[in-house]
């Protein structure tokens, strides 16, 4: 693809379409249902301005502090108020999705999961110096991905992090290519320009990739909440974990990537039940986070660690690869349910 320039301002991406759209990664009506479920993971590197003392998991005060900023520039609703065309409003339908009117079947559905995940990169850290990167990942997933240049301005809007409002400031933001890892710069704030790119990884595409054959290793990097049968899971059974990812990637593809994920559930089930745990190295953690919008501090905990599974995986497998990049289980938003496919070994003879 030529690359293609956007000179970028807060006006011309949030009211000129002809741009969003001409840098749409969304879906195409008349790919099947797994070239439509398909994201876009970007490195994003804030620099910090003064020393910062941040908390201990960046993920939350990243979605805090950008959902706030989204809002500001992209809701119509008046300070504090409702708004006034909630499903037409960007903000609400990337932040806060509902089910459609007429959705009969999903109107009950009491966690509607969101088209963007916002993860810290690497490992944790509390204290920058003046002059720092701040880096994170940011995966836009389905419709989201049209949103690219709204995400863009709100991040140049992004002025200060933390309770103690650090400032910050966008310097750039990089495509990232999966599995392989190449990355292509799309943002710079040396010219201000936003470059075309088509960096998308589709569920399709983690179709083509060989399955494991024997063992393999999952890694599981941050606080992975998975809640089955009425209660926090202690143990990382790989059905409990194959179950939860399942049902997060069925309801992206209907709510964000206009697709239904035509599976047999009930088969896909029974042969993640097949797959043993043989190797339990996760441990519980719990986090305190703070949480502006109800003005208290929660407890979050979730699994931490590796699991080693053997077993056939065969039809299991591009699930598995895709769901590196949207995680697993709850408070996938902010980063939490991240996991890795660490290792994956043959069968010995």
């Amino acid at each position: 693809m030529p690359e293609v320039r956007y000179p970028l301002t807060s006006e011309t991406n949030l009211l000129g379409h002809s741009q969003v759209g001409a840098l749409s990664c969304g879906h195409d009506a008349a790919a099947g249902p797994r070239e439509r479920i398909r994201l876009t993971w970007y490195r994003v590197s804030l620099k910090a301005l003064e020393a910062l003392d941040l908390p201990a998991y960046l993920g939350s005060t990243l979605r805090g502090a950008f959902g706030h900023a989204f809002r500001r520039i992209a809701c119509l609703a008046p300070d504090g108020g409702p708004c006034p065309a909630p499903l037409d409003c960007r903000y609400h339908l990337l932040f806060e999705t509902a089910p459609p009117p007429d959705a009969v079947a999903l109107r009950n559905l009491d966690d509607v999961p969101r088209p963007f995940v916002i993860a810290p990169a690497g490992a944790s850290r509390r204290s920058y110096e003046a002059g720092s990167e701040v880096a994170f990942d940011l995966t836009l997933i389905g419709r989201a991905q049209d949103f690219f240049p709204h995400f863009v301005v709100t991040l140049r809007e992004l002025r200060s992090l933390g309770r103690g409002r650090h400032p910050v400031a966008l310097r750039r933001i990089d495509t990232i290519a999966p599995p392989g890892g190449r990355s292509t710069r799309v943002y710079s704030d040396e010219d201000n320009l936003v470059r075309s790119h088509d960096a998308t990884v589709s569920l399709a595409n983690c179709t083509s990739l060989p399955p494991s054959g024997g063992r393999f290793t999952l890694r599981f990097m941050m606080y992975t909440r998975l809640k089955h049968e009425g209660g926090w899971v202690q143990r990382p059974d790989f059905h409990v974990v194959f179950r939860r990812l399942l049902g997060r990637l069925s309801s992206l593809a209907i709510f964000h990537c206009g697709a239904r994920l035509e599976v047999d559930f009930v088969g896909l089930i029974e042969k993640a039940k097949a797959i043993a745990l043989v190797d339990d190295r996760t441990r519980w953690e719990d986090w305190t986070r703070y949480s502006s919008r109800q003005d208290r501090h929660m407890i979050l905990g979730g699994l931490v660690g590796e699991a080693t599974y053997e077993g056939p995986l065969d039809g299991l497998w591009p699930f598995l690869v895709f769901g590196q990049w949207t995680h697993v289980g709850k408070n996938a938003t902010f980063g939490l349910g991240r996991y890795e496919i660490a290792e994956a070994t043959q069968e010995p003879r």
